[in-house]
């Protein structure tokens, strides 16, 4: 008996030893990273970094919290976030934001608030905790603008995981429910306040491929910038309107998409109204526009959907032979 508790003595004391050095491990290193962001010319402060969580775990919080990067301008403030892994997982985290939080940018400053936004990484720790699988969870999503714009989400998901072989592509599915649009967006699109304030659901499911991995290198040199998107799936609801696409696009080094996507958008009437209110089909070429889309409506014999090729060439958008107007940049800043 005596042996039995002197041997758990040692255990237990070994396992005090362990977890003290491992949390002074990961505290200096946290410190190590702030200082050689600042070494290369970022603003990157917190108040205080301390790890706690003994015996089981070891959560790393970073009080007052603010990083800025000069080459993007981009800048983030937060009064805390805090890092979580568990003591025999080091290659599991949990990463949790604070219920308010900043992001600017050149352009703006956005102010975010929250009940919930909050991710488990699969990270691992000898590849610059090159990330594996990421599941986010956010909730009561609301973003405050100093160009004096606000939108807002109730729910959402975000789901990455990498997938084997070579390159760094990554299968990615999103969802959200009731999205509120941006106040100008909203006006623009509807200045009669016909649709429902917020969009019912949206889903999207994609393999992207990136010229680079998600790792440490994505937040400390460059970000990484998709080269393919392989859209299995987007489908979005918006009152009784409905849109869904699939298809594959290729990106350019500039960030401009070029490729085809099969559409389908029932209640498309509607989509016009939205897309004159936004100024993409100029008043004079409604007639025009209604009269190729109730052709393409035509085609798959029903008067108020349409089944279509949305394509992406030279910058420039397409539904069939109609121009939409210019096509997105995708470049990551």
């Amino acid at each position: 008996m005596k042996r039995l508790l002197i041997g758990i003595v040692v255990l237990v004391a070994l396992g005090i030893i362990a977890w003290g050095a491992v949390s002074i491990t990961t505290q200096t290193a946290a410190t190590r990273w702030l200082e050689a962001r600042q070494a290369e010319g970022w603003v990157a402060n917190a108040d205080n970094v301390a790890v706690s969580g003994f015996p089981l775990a070891f959560e790393t919080r970073f009080g007052a919290l603010e990083l800025a990067d000069p080459a993007t301008g981009l800048a983030w403030t937060a009064p805390e976030f805090r890092l979580e892994q568990a003591a025999f997982r080091l290659d599991r985290l949990a990463a949790i934001w604070p219920g308010t939080q900043t992001l600017a940018s050149p352009e703006e400053r956005l102010t975010i608030t929250s009940t919930e936004i909050a991710a488990e990484l699969d990270v691992q720790p000898t590849r610059r905790f090159a990330l594996d699988d990421m599941r986010a969870r956010l909730r009561d999503v609301a973003i405050q603008s100093t160009a004096d714009w606000t939108m807002s989400l109730e729910t959402g998901t975000l789901i990455v995981t990498r997938l084997d072989g070579e390159g760094a592509r990554y299968s990615i599915e999103l969802t959200a429910a009731n999205l509120i649009p941006r106040d100008a967006w909203r006006d623009r699109l509807d200045p009669a306040g016909l649709l429902p304030e917020a969009m019912g659901s949206t889903l999207a499911q994609a393999m992207i491929r990136f010229d680079a991995p998600w790792d440490m290198d994505a937040i400390e040199v460059a970000r990484p910038q998709i080269t393919l998107i392989e859209l299995e799936e987007v489908n979005a609801d918006w009152g009784d309107m409905f849109f869904r696409a699939t298809g594959v696009l290729n990106v350019t080094e500039g960030g401009v998409p070029e490729g085809d996507l099969a559409v389908r958008a029932e209640n498309w009437r509607a989509m016009v109204d939205l897309a004159e209110n936004a100024g993409l089909v100029p008043e004079r070429l409604r007639p025009t526009a209604e009269a190729m889309l109730e052709v393409l409506a035509g085609m798959n014999g029903s008067a108020e959907n349409i089944d279509a090729t949305l394509s992406f060439s030279n910058g420039r958008v397409f539904i069939g032979p109609l121009p939409l107007g210019p096509a997105p940049n995708l470049r990551l800043r």
